[in-house]
């Protein structure tokens, strides 16, 4: 097999520049990078299937290289751009969606496929505009963009196929008996196609994406690329070799596979090492003075006591260097996933289990202490706190009034509630990792990080409140988690400040937090806490 189709017909709503055009790192862009991964893996015939400002798509015009037109992309979908290739496909090809960004490792796991069709899928991305799968022994059984029609959700469909010469024929065919101009390839694939005849790959913690508006292109630009970039950035083995010869003294560490696992504010490594697997975490730079490592350890061996974060084997607390065991085949939770019914009821269970556990953390967290900490350590950095800080700054530290006058508990709590930090296990067990910032706080700023950080729909808050307070939600929950919020958007704001000075890049990480935080301020009747 050495042939590959780019499908990129599409006419975008919101952009003059057609998506996979537009760079999202310097000279990168989606089309580029699809080619040059093509070539890469020994594609030698590639068609580009062409309608939107076609013209700007010449400059990729190569001998390996060649533009197919659509003239009548505005009017049809993804099934008539496919067909514009019938006469020019001989063998059995790639198939390459040209709004996707994905792991270079997914075609080249596909182009390894020696015949047949085969399907590629991941876990839901939670974007809203899912294709989702349903499988039966490793073969695709339903696909529906309806979630109204999927009895169990295993997972996205992704733009990236290989697809079998007679397969091709025999949906082309059935595409022009077709009345209906807007049908989609995959649709007719399930028509013409048996379940034996649609394989599927499953990926677990794919770093993917579509780009359908300008809202996913600053995603991808700002934070997927990103932490693509970080996971395969190349690291120094024989310094990792080095923290694996303190954690295992004795034995022969050189022995060990080291697997880069990706990672936002540290690096993670994925170690197999005598028919044992664990995740090595060496922390990133600028973390001094925002994270105190005793206190991590302290409170992470607490969470292991209460049987939710998994097994750490050894932890250094002057360097930060944590093992800890790896969970096989876990799945990372996403913005999309967190918020099944299934795994908000385990996650109302983890945090009862935390905030229940009458266990005394090493440390305080207090979001008020630590905001007027990270100025400090912002000004030591010679760095400068984004525009308007000086008087945004007084109408946060106010709200410390008004969460007073509302209660504040305190119990032991997490404090860092990104959606990677939960990992799903193959039997459903779901951990709580990376307890760098927790510490004793009001429960309310673990559900505020929790909702903040998946940008949770107001039926999910909703949900979660009611299996955690078994549907007695008190009084004033709503206007604490809000205050939390804002609090929240304004530390992580600070700490890409301090991030960014000491060499990282965030894109509009920071700049996004902060400018959320103001509205999320505006949202707050002040005359409750001004006298």
């Amino acid at each position: 097999m050495n042939t590959a189709v780019i499908l990129s017909a599409r006419k975008e709503r919101d952009s003059q520049i057609p998506y996979p055009l537009l760079p999202f790192s310097e000279d990168v862009t989606l089309l580029g990078r699809s080619i040059d991964i093509l070539r890469e893996i020994g594609i030698s015939r590639i068609y580009v299937v062409v309608g939107y400002q076609a013209e700007m798509f010449n400059a990729y015009q190569a001998k390996d290289v060649q533009l197919i037109v659509n003239p009548n992309y505005e009017f049809t979908s993804s099934m008539a751009s496919l067909a514009m290739v019938k006469d020019l496909i001989d063998d059995d090809f790639l198939l390459v969606e040209g709004d996707t960004f994905y792991e270079k490792e997914v075609l080249k796991k596909l182009s390894e496929i020696q015949e047949g069709n085969c399907f590629v899928m991941t876990e839901e991305s939670g974007s809203g505009d899912e294709c989702f799968v349903e499988t039966k022994a490793g073969f695709i059984t339903k696909i529906s963009k309806d979630r109204h029609r999927v009895c169990r959700f295993e997972g996205e469909l992704l733009g990236l196929s290989r697809i079998s010469r007679i397969t091709f024929k025999m949906i082309v065919d059935k595409w022009e008996s077709s009345d209906n101009s807007f049908l989609n390839y995959e649709y007719l694939m399930m028509d013409v196609t048996d379940v034996l005849d649609r394989p599927v790959l499953k990926f677990r913690n794919l770093i993917w994406g579509e780009v359908d508006n300008m809202k996913d292109f600053k995603r991808l630009k700002e934070v997927t690329y990103r932490i693509l970039r970080r996971k395969e950035d190349p690291f120094d083995k024989e310094n990792l070799l080095q923290h694996l010869v303190e954690i295992f003294p004795g034995k022969n560490v050189t022995q060990a596979e080291i697997i880069q696992i990706g990672g936002m504010s540290n690096k993670n490594f994925k170690v197999n090492f005598e028919g044992k697997s664990y995740v090595l975490r060496v922390p990133g730079p600028g973390s001094e003075g925002m994270v105190e490592r005793s206190n991590e350890e302290f409170n992470a061996l607490e969470g292991c006591r209460m049987g939710v974060n998994p097994e750490i084997r050894y932890f250094n607390a002057k360097t930060g260097i944590k093992l800890a065991d790896f969970v096989d085949n876990a799945e990372t939770l996403n913005a999309g996933t967190i918020q099944r019914h299934e795994n908000l009821r385990k996650i109302a269970e983890i945090y009862h289990r935390v905030h229940d556990s009458h266990v005394r953390l090493k440390n305080e967290f207090c979001v008020f202490q630590e905001i007027e900490k990270y100025d400090k350590l912002i000004k030591k950095a010679n760095a400068v706190m984004y525009e308007g800080w000086k008087e945004f700054k007084p109408e946060v530290m106010a709200l410390e009034s008004r969460l007073n006058q509302l209660g504040v508990e305190m119990c032991a709590c997490h404090n860092d509630a990104v959606p990677e930090n939960f990992i799903k296990a193959e039997d459903g067990t779901i951990y709580l990792i990376d307890w760098e910032y927790s510490g004793m706080n009001d429960p309310m700023a673990d559900f505020a990080a929790f909702f903040l950080e998946s940008e949770f729909s107001e039926e999910s808050q909703d949900y979660f409140l009611r299996q955690y307070y078994q549907d007695n939600i008190p009084p004033h929950t709503n206007e604490r988690i809000l205050c939390y919020e804002i609090l929240w958007d304004t530390l992580w704001a600070q700490w890409t400040v301090i991030k960014e000075a000491n060499g990282d890049d965030y894109g509009t990480y920071g700049i996004d937090r902060y400018n959320r935080a103001k509205e999320l301020l505006s949202r707050i009747d002040h005359s409750k806490y001004r006298q």
